[in-house]
């Protein structure tokens, strides 16, 4: 008979994350859970769901418990060491945007100071926020299943002080007050030189010339 509830522990060992982050997640009502007794339980609907949203929808959960494609002992990634490079996010749906972040941080040399890693789903972005605390996100607004505000709001709940940046092609769904929330909002297409500029002045890295662009004094 199939299996309707897994416990904390086994739902945190199928995404490879933290078993906190799944108390986190059901305590602020992303994720369905349930009490049995003393512990908490994840219904199969749920676990399905996160199955579709980390990309493991055709993957039969069997293949996610162990296996080479599992996230059993063997498989779960390390956690980030101490290092002096910063640690930056961008969340954004459209992959174009995403490349086009990689590539400035590539060619800009951004990278030498900073490690960046890109999502494409908010929900995959926010369980790794739970377990890395990242220097600077830069958060797109309208994306599908969580827009850009309410991505912030759960991200300040796990890290209040975390500078967020905003790249937007939508400013007027941004109000005034809404704006001094973050360290920044900049309209897509983002210019080049003042992206480069906030994250040097945000993350206090070195200026330098990069393929002709240079930090304003």
């Amino acid at each position: 008979m199939a299996k309707m509830f897994f416990s904390t522990s086994e739902v945190a060992d199928l995404f490879n994350v933290n078993r906190v982050t799944i108390y986190r997640w059901v305590k602020e009502g992303m994720v369905k859970g349930y009490k049995v007794g003393k512990h908490l339980k994840i219904p199969l609907a749920e676990v399905e769901r996160l199955k579709r949203e980390f990309g493991f929808g055709d993957v039969p959960l069997e293949t996610l418990q162990g296996g080479e494609a599992g996230a059993g002992e063997a498989g779960k990634t390390a956690p980030r060491g101490p290092s002096f490079k910063k640690l930056v996010m961008a969340i954004d749906d459209d992959e174009n945007i995403l490349t086009f972040i990689q590539n400035a941080f590539d060619g800009l040399g951004l990278n030498r100071h900073c490690n960046l890693k890109t999502y494409a789903n908010g929900l995959e972005a926010v369980l790794q926020i739970g377990e890395e605390r990242p220097d600077l996100i830069l958060l797109d607004i309208v994306m599908p299943n969580l827009n850009g505000l309410e991505l912030a709001e759960k991200i300040r709940k796990m890290h209040r002080d975390i500078k967020i940046i905003i790249l937007t092609g939508y400013p007027e769904y941004l109000t005034e007050d809404e704006r001094g929330k973050f360290l920044d909002y900049m309209t897509k297409p983002v210019d080049l030189r003042k992206l480069y500029e906030t994250i040097v002045k945000a993350l206090d890295i070195p200026v330098e010339r990069a393929n002709g662009v240079q930090a304003r004094s």
